[in-house]
């Protein structure tokens, strides 16, 4: 009888206690969501900085093609050169002449070739980079303002409900509409927006 007692007892404090865990756990862990995506999209600086990159990529490519256009230059002068090489009126001596300017042109041409296809690697790196940069620097904005705003609230957690697992998945199955902080910290991220121009004039 003790011993049935002793457990029923014993029995009877872990349940007190798994259930003041499990409350305190509740009431220690707050969780609300953001779509990182809409904010991002919607942030007035991402616009502003994606169009320094669209100028810079078009200067780039303004760039190439000039290169590219030499290059065709010096390729259609270096078939008139191998051309004239068929010339039966040249003497033994004048065709090697030719033959020798004809392999000067050549490495000349590659070596042209060689220099756009760096400067275009060049030039693609340094925009993905810069692409990066600008990308880090605004997630960063972001979640400082996040952070802000979750602390206000007392949340604790604030998950990516745009985001998805490797599977494809979506990492926020559910989530309480009244939770979601995605208007709120895209309003506040906008409120440094520059005016347009004649804002406020009547």
């Amino acid at each position: 009888m003790r011993e049935g007692t002793m457990r029923f007892i014993i029995t009877v404090i872990l349940v007190f206690f798994t259930q003041a865990a499990i409350a305190q756990v509740k009431s220690a862990v707050t969780i609300a969501t953001i779509s990182l995506d809409k904010v991002y999209d919607g942030y007035w600086k991402k616009d502003q900085e994606y169009e320094k990159l669209k100028k810079k990529q078009e200067d780039n490519r303004g760039k190439i093609e000039k290169y590219n256009t030499e290059l065709r230059k010096e390729g259609e002068a270096l078939q008139r050169m191998v051309q004239r090489l068929s010339d039966p009126n040249l003497t033994s001596a004048e065709k090697a002449k030719r033959q020798q300017q004809v392999a000067d042109k050549q490495r000349a041409f590659q070596q042209l070739q060689q220099s756009i296809q760096s400067a275009q690697n060049s030039a693609r790196q340094d925009l993905e980079l810069e692409l990066r940069k600008v990308r880090k620097g605004i997630i960063e904005e972001i979640q400082q303002v996040v952070a802000v705003k979750a602390k206000a609230k007392g949340y604790t957690h604030v998950l990516d409900k745009s985001a998805q697992s490797a599977a494809i998945a979506p990492i926020v199955v559910f989530s309480v509409d009244g939770n979601d902080l995605t208007e709120e910290v895209l309003k506040q991220l906008n409120l440094s927006a520059p005016k347009k121009d004649g804002a406020g004039k009547k």
